[in-house]
């Protein structure tokens, strides 16, 4: 696949791992309950059954910034966290991931609320988990020493709306996996994401600017003081 730029779009399945004992330790329920864990042990297999989680990604060229703004490969990008983040990247790797479209046609048993609510985290962390393989093979693919991601609508600094121009560096890719954008940024699969992967060596994880304090994704504790910095 290509786009205007004569970029390649590369397209990757990701794999999935899912341990039931370690899902049951994240959910905090009782590991000792043969019925909790043969309710996990199920949802889990009912998950890998149905998942299929792929990727597409492509490198990119941060062309210029002004301002608040930063120009990739022809596409402007508003955010001031972008803006710093990349005030000396030269390349970036956008992409747009999901989970399947599987994965939404799957319910737990009716008037089962722990069943429904273990269920939609088992089927986040399939997400999550194939990101974090996606952003070490690219890691790896590319030999960059440490890098960072962020994604638009994970702060209030880079909303939603943001994942339009991001879409728009695949040129209509995104169909081969499946995924779809709504025009207020929502994207079906349920499970998917987008986001921009960069070189980073700060440590910087955007979770510290985050406030979705139940995320099952989340990898650092909100730090508003990190925030008033890249806010000034």
């Amino acid at each position: 696949m290509t786009n205007p730029e004569n970029k390649i779009i590369h397209q990757i399945e990701l794999p999935v791992k899912l341990e039931p004992a370690t899902i049951t330790a994240y959910l905090g329920l009782d590991n000792t309950s043969e019925k909790v864990a043969g309710m996990v042990s199920e949802l889990v297999d009912m998950v890998l059954a149905a998942a299929r989680p792929v990727a597409i990604y492509r490198e990119a060229a941060v062309r210029g910034i002004d301002g608040d703004t930063v120009n990739i490969d022809g596409t402007v990008f508003t955010s001031r966290v972008l803006r710093k983040n990349l005030a000396n990247q030269k390349t970036v790797y956008p992409f747009i991931a999901t989970a399947g479209a599987e994965l939404d046609e799957l319910a737990a048993p009716a008037g089962n609320l722990m069943g429904k609510f273990s269920l939609d985290i088992i089927k986040t962390l399939t997400l999550v988990y194939g990101i974090e393989y996606l952003v070490d093979y690219i890691t790896n693919e590319y030999s960059l020493s440490e890098t960072a991601l962020m994604n638009p609508g994970s702060i209030k600094d880079w909303p939603l709306t943001e994942q339009r121009p991001l879409f728009n560096l695949f040129n209509g890719a995104e169909k081969q996996i499946g995924v779809t954008l709504s025009e207020s940024g929502i994207m079906k699969p349920l499970k998917s994401r987008s986001a921009i992967i960069f070189p980073n060596d700060t440590g910087f994880v955007s979770c510290r600017l985050c406030m979705l304090f139940e995320c099952p994704g989340r990898r650092a504790p909100y730090d508003p003081e990190l925030e008033k910095q890249f806010m000034e």
